[in-house]
This record gives structure tokens, C-alpha cells and sequence, in this order.
């Protein structure tokens, strides 16, 4: 940011400002829920970002206290929306504060897992949620923790397996031409590293934890020599558990 973009602006405009200073309640209307004070703070010693290709903007680290909070809620709940569309492009519609969901989860991490649960619901994209690792488990033992690299979709997922265990038995089919297995060929055309090794298919059934207490069914399980996994689950979707509009 060069001097000529420097405003100086006080907290309800900094919040406004920025794209991602409030969760969607109903994202089809761009109704947004304003947050509990630990989420906040943490957003403002974040000093925002500059964007890149997206809207953003920075400040000076800070953090306000529960009376400021209180003040900031009355001032958001407050605000007229419609016609500040001009000043603040990236504010949303309307602000709604939950006081039940921010009572019982106070911590940022908690909310905001909660607050997907309520409003939200869980697509495929998020069944292992905020760089969650999950377990991969034969039967009831655990075999060791996936560091999910990315997704297709499907919902397919490529990572690195952890294990101190003996995995080649729970794979025992090798494959010769990856080309023709999409699940590994998708990942290959990104890195080429991934095509040196040696692949082989599960032959066990096996399933892993995701990030919302719950152990989906492996479908379709690949493994390389050097402990990449390419795996695809019996994902099912959860519902909001609101989804009327407010």
C-alpha cells in the first residue's frame, strides 16, 4: 500500500473495509454474522492483507476489549447498510449476531466449525477442515496421519502418509501404468517427482477421521514407495442445521 491509499478510519470502518471480517450466516443473501470478540481480535493482531488479485486492505496490529466489543456490536447492528454500499463496496447486506453460538463458543476455532455446522453445512471441499490431518484406520487400529497436499473433488485427496507401521500389506497390488488410474495421473500432470515412484492399490478396506467426528469409508486407495497417498472417501454431505432466512 503506497502513501496515497492510507486512510485513517475507525474500527467499524476497518471491519467493513475488509472482505473477510465477517462469516456468512446465508451467503445467497449476503447475510453475515458478526463474530465473538476472541475471533475479532485475533482478525485485528492479524493486520489484515493487501489482497493481491483480491480486495483487501491492512492496519496496525491491535486488539479491543469486551466494552469496546459491546460498543462495536450496537454500532454494526445499527448500521445502515444500503446506503453505505458506495463507501464500504465489500460490507455485507445485513449483520445478524447470534448471542447463543458466540456464548458457547467463544474461541475462534470452535465458532467458526460450529458456525459452518449451523449455517453452512459441509461440502466436500471441507471434510477435512483447516489443515486437519486425518487418521487412516484399518478395522479399529490406527495406521498413522494423512497431511492432505489438495482435492479434486469427487471428493479425491492427495497427500503424505505418517506411519510407524507396516503399510505395504494393506496395498498390495501394484500398478504399472498410472496414466490410466486418474486418481494418481491428476496429480503427476502437477508434479512430475510423482511419477518416479513406484504405485500400488489397496486391497484392504479402510476408512479415515474427518474434521467432524466422523470415519467415512475408503473407496479407492493408491500409495506410492515413498508414502504418498492418493484416496477417495464415501463422503456424505451435512445439512445446515438452520437454513431458513432470517
Amino acid at each position: 500500500m503506497n502513501e496515497s491509499e492510507k486512510v485513517k478510519g475507525d474500527l467499524c470502518s476497518i471491519l467493513l473495509d475488509y472482505p473477510y471480517s465477517f462469516p456468512y450466516a446465508f451467503q445467497e443473501k449476503d447475510i453475515r454474522l458478526i463474530p465473538p470478540i476472541d475471533f475479532i481480535n485475533k482478525l485485528l493482531k492479524s493486520e489484515g492483507t493487501s489482497g493481491g488479485m483480491s480486495p483487501g486492505c491492512t492496519w496496525k496490529s491491535m486488539s479491543i476489549s469486551e466494552e469496546e466489543y459491546e460498543k462495536l456490536i450496537q454500532k454494526l447492528l445499527e448500521f445502515d447498510f444500503e446506503s453505505h454500499t458506495d463507501i464500504y463496496p465489500y460490507a455485507p447486506k445485513r449483520l445478524i449476531l447470534d448471542e447463543e453460538l458466540n456464548k458457547n463458543f467463544p474461541k475462534k476455532e470452535d465458532w467458526e466449525k460450529q458456525q459452518i455446522l449451523k449455517y453452512i453445512g459441509v461440502h466436500e471441499f471441507i471434510e477435512f477442515y483447516d489443515e486437519y490431518k486425518p487418521s487412516l484406520y484399518l478395522n479399529s487400529e490406527n495406521y498413522g496421519t494423512i497431511e492432505i497436499f489438495g482435492t479434486t473433488g469427487g471428493p479425491q485427496y492427495f497427500g503424505h502418509l505418517t506411519s510407524s507401521k507396516e503399510i505395504k500389506p494393506l496395498f498390495g497390488n501394484k500398478i504399472i501404468n498410472t496414466d490410466k488410474v486418474e486418481m494418481i495421473h491428476e496429480w503427476i500432470k502437477y508434479n512430475e517427482k510423482f511419477s518416479k515412484t513406484e504405485w500400488y492399490k489397496a486391497t484392504e478396506e479402510m476408512s479415515v477421521s474427518d474434521s467432524w467426528g466422523r470415519q467415512p469409508k475408503i473407496l479407492e486407495a493408491y500409495i506410492s514407495n515413498n508414502s504418498f497417498i492418493s484416496f477417495k472417501t464415501d463422503f456424505k454431505e451435512i445439512k445446515p442445521s438452520i437454513n431458513n432466512i432470517i
